[in-house]
Formats: C-alpha cells, sequence, structure tokens
C-alpha cells in the first residue's frame, strides 16, 4: 500500500511539473519549433537529447565512483603510514637486540673460563690478543660497539676442538665465534692448533629522560622563581 501511494504521488507530481512546463512560452517556442523541422531533423534532435540526458545520468555515478576510488587510495596510503608508525613505537619500546658493550678484560675473562672449562692444561692454551677496532666490517652497522679477540689453543684432539669453539659460540648473548684458522700441529698427525676470533658486539645504552638542566647556584644553570613573600608583608625596595 505505501508503494502504490507513493507512485500516485509521483504520478501527481510529474503532472504539475508537466503541465506547468507546458504553460510556459519558452517551451511552446521550442516546441514550434521542433514540430517545423523534418521528421530526419526531430530523429536527430530526439537522439541528441537522449544522448545528453544519459550523459547527464551517468556523470554524477561516474564522479562518486571517481571520488571513492580517490579516498580509498588516501586511506590505503594513510593505513600503511600508521602501520608503519605504531612498527616503530613498538620497536623503540622494545629492549635491545644486543647487550651493553662488554670491555675486553672481562671478554678474555669469560675466554679463559670457558678453554678451563674443557680441561685444557696451560700448556694447550696460548695468546689471547685484542683484535683491531671493528673486527668485522661490512654488514655491521656503526652504532654497534665491536669487542674482539684473537684465543690461540694448540694441540687439541678432534673433540678438544670441537667442544672448544662450541664453548667460544655460546659465551653469552652478542659473543660470536666469528672464524676459525685451524692447522695441523708441528710433528703431530692427531692433534691441531687453532686460532678463534672471538667478537663481541653491544650496543650503548640510550638515556631517554629529560635533561632536567643545571641546578640553581651553578654557572649558566636557571634559577628557581623568587619565593612570593608572605601575606601581610612587603617587600623592601633599597
Amino acid at each position: 500500500m505505501a508503494l502504490e501511494g507513493l507512485k500516485e504521488k509521483l504520478k501527481d507530481s510529474w503532472s504539475d511539473l508537466s503541465s506547468k512546463i507546458q504553460e510556459q512560452s519558452w517551451f511552446n517556442n521550442m516546441r514550434e519549433k521542433f514540430e517545423e523541422q523534418t521528421p530526419p531533423i526531430q530523429r536527430a534532435i530526439i537522439t541528441g537529447a537522449i544522448v545528453i540526458a544519459s550523459l547527464v545520468l551517468l556523470y554524477f555515478p561516474y564522479g562518486y565512483i571517481s571520488s571513492s576510488q580517490n579516498y580509498m587510495e588516501v586511506f590505503e596510503s594513510n593505513r600503511i603510514l600508521i602501520q608503519g608508525l605504531l612498527h616503530a613505537s613498538r620497536a623503540a619500546k622494545e629492549p635491545s637486540p644486543l647487550p651493553p658493550p662488554l670491555p675486553a678484560d672481562q671478554l678474555k675473562q669469560k675466554v679463559e673460563s670457558a678453554l678451563r672449562e674443557n680441561r685444557l692444561v696451560p700448556e694447550q692454551i696460548g695468546e689471547i690478543a685484542n683484535l683491531p677496532d671493528k673486527p668485522v666490517q661490512g654488514f655491521v652497522p656503526d652504532a654497534v660497539i665491536q669487542t674482539g679477540l684473537a684465543v690461540q689453543a694448540k694441540k687439541l684432539n678432534v673433540n678438544q676442538l670441537v667442544a672448544v669453539n662450541l664453548s667460544l659460540q655460546n659465551l653469552g648473548p652478542g659473543i660470536k665465534l666469528m672464524g676459525v684458522d685451524i692447522v695441523q700441529s708441528t710433528g703431530q698427525s692427531h692433534y691441531y692448533d687453532m686460532v678463534a676470533r672471538v667478537v663481541a658486539f653491544g650496543l650503548p645504552q640510550m638515556n631517554f629522560e629529560a635533561d632536567a638542566g643545571p641546578g640553581a647556584g651553578k654557572p649558566g644553570g636557571r634559577r628557581p622563581p623568587p619565593k612570593a613573600p608572605p601575606k601581610g608583608e612587603t617587600e623592601t625596595i633599597e
């Protein structure tokens, strides 16, 4: 019933609008000029009017579709940007994957402890020397601090060779065995000498606390604002 009533209202509105248009003088002039034309010209005029009306009707949906596509592109770019910012924010709050820098003395103590745990006699432990600064080049960022040692061991059998290198690889977080040079011991057929390169990687701790600045009384520091005098008292200006 509601749909039929709507149809009747539309019919009445269209009838009122068409009657008002037909009463206009410009419409009557156009109709007279149209009737004066030959049938081919009338068909051409009707066809052109239909094409123009169709283009007008199609223009609005196309405009909405084009605008929606632009909005979707903006939305996708903003979504990717927000995801990147959230990822960066979470990464900044996560702890560093590397420990603080390890001094060479502490690294040397760890290496000596690993050699003793593998029951090497003093004659089998050679020189433990510092490697040059940044022993690993190329794929390590400049912000990473490197501490390296060259560890020499002598007359190791195969089992000791494997066990010592495994211990050096697992000394702790950020400490890696970056290379081993193995040669056969002089005058021995089943024993080997080795030089292992152990490097500790670390990142300096970042201080995110706000710098409060120097305190009052220090040169160049900010002094606290003067306290207001108690009520009932006045300041004496000399």
